[in-house]
């Protein structure tokens, strides 16, 4: 017996003209663009910020001015997907640019004057993590506003690629600039990048497809509303749980768990860097093979994807240098194949009213459980093994997603 389909939404409203093929629309184009050299600009300035901060300062300071951006951004992100639900995405995202843009020159300004110590950087990622909190979830609704839903796959497919190439390419950048012109080189360049973004959001990115606004008149019942959309939507309840929990497991297993194995193993600080390219060119390929590949269930198809991806994350641990190899590309290309399918699927099964406030708690998830599964892992390792800890967490994410790609809700989308 066939599984019912789970009712899709209905196709948004045009406001125009229909938009010409994705590959040769100039306004998608460009906009993509802008978004990579955006991406770029912040790599060189995480780069610049970790190296200026562990130059200059303590080592627990330090690493305070790097993790502190993330606690503005946590206690604002559910505020941010109310404003992403109510206010036009564009406007409120041309904002965020401008405003940080604005904290960087002000940040570059105050270091020339002297003010080139702790305080400084402090404000900088306070100002960047506010920014962030209240302006990410719109991304999500703008591209439900710009995209039509049969070319999600394709345009996030693109950022995923690009993003992770301009990465690469911003590192080694933020490291010359600060060694040569100090955090202020990097600052400006960081800011002109935000500049770039802003202008094409502010003059070529247009509204093409309706959005539907939340009604309520007090803030509260918005997100009160969001939570009570969760409640009775399975589909969106699955994609938050699920999207939230596999960063859980994958991050402290390439962040941490890598650099215990290779420490370990005594195999040198330029064999993480090797490991490290190993997972950027996976998930380039993969990204890659998912915009030109999409399976008929993508959702379903994304979460055993990832069952692979499990194993992968496991023998990251092993005291083998080819299989920690193999196990980081496994990872990163069927990250990039799932993040794009699994990404487009959600923007096309969440109602449009609530983008906003569903994509923010799944970043709230990110921003919380992140960081305190780091150590979970750690202290597992020091109490057992590296192989250990890192099994544990690579098959608990596969038990999980097998799971996720059984459920109903998920197996019938289309």
């Amino acid at each position: 017996m066939t599984a019912a389909r789970a009712p899709q939404p209905a196709r948004p409203e045009l406001l125009g003209t229909p938009p010409p093929p994705v590959r040769r629309d100039p306004m998608v184009l460009t906009w993509v663009a802008a978004v990579a050299i955006s991406t770029f600009g912040d790599a060189v300035w995480t780069v610049a910020l970790a190296w200026t901060a562990a130059h200059l300062l303590p080592p627990a300071v330090a690493g305070a001015v790097i993790g502190i951006e993330m606690l503005p951004q946590a206690a604002l992100v559910l505020f941010g997907g109310v404003v992403a639900d109510r206010w036009d995405p564009r406007k409120v995202l041309v904002a965020g640019q401008v405003a940080r843009a604005t904290v960087l020159v002000v940040g570059a300004l105050a270091w020339r004057a002297g003010l080139d110590g702790a305080p400084t950087l402090f404000a900088v990622a306070l100002c960047f993590g506010a920014a962030a909190g209240l302006t990410t979830p719109s991304g999500s609704a703008l591209v439900r506003q710009v995209v039509d839903p049969d070319d999600f796959r394709t345009v996030l497919g693109w950022n995923q690629v690009l993003s992770r190439v301009t990465r690469l390419l911003g590192a080694p950048v933020g490291g010359v600039l600060v060694a040569t012109g100090g955090p202020v080189a990097a600052m400006l360049l960081d800011a002109a990048t935000f500049a770039v973004i802003a202008l094409v959001l502010g003059i070529v990115v247009e509204a093409r497809f309706a959005l539907p606004r939340a009604a309520q008149l007090r803030w509260r019942d918005s997100f009160a509303d969001g939570v009570d959309y969760l409640r009775r939507s399975p589909t969106a309840r699955v994609f938050v749980t699920g999207l939230t929990a596999l960063n859980v497991f994958v991050s402290p297993v390439i962040a941490l768990g890598l650099a215990l194995r290779v420490d370990g193993a005594g195999w040198g600080p330029h064999w993480l860097g090797i490991a490290d390219g190993a997972l950027a060119a996976g998930a380039i390929v993969g990204s890659m093979a998912a915009i030109r590949w999409q399976p008929l269930h993508s959702a379903r198809v994304g979460f055993q994807v990832l069952v692979l991806q499990g194993v992968g994350l496991a023998v990251v641990g092993v005291a083998s240098l080819p299989v920690v190899l193999a196990g980081m590309a496994t990872v990163g290309a069927t990250a990039g194949l799932a993040s794009v399918w699994l990404s487009a699927a959600f923007l096309r099964a969440v109602d449009p009213t609530y983008t906003g406030r569903v994509s923010s708690v799944t970043s709230l998830g990110d921003l919380t459980l992140m960081p305190l599964s780091m150590p979970v892992l750690g202290a597992l390792a020091g109490a057992s093994s590296v192989l250990t800890a890192t099994a544990a967490f690579g098959l608990s994410m596969s038990a999980l997603c097998v799971l996720f790609a059984t459920r109903r809700s998920i197996a019938a989308l289309v």
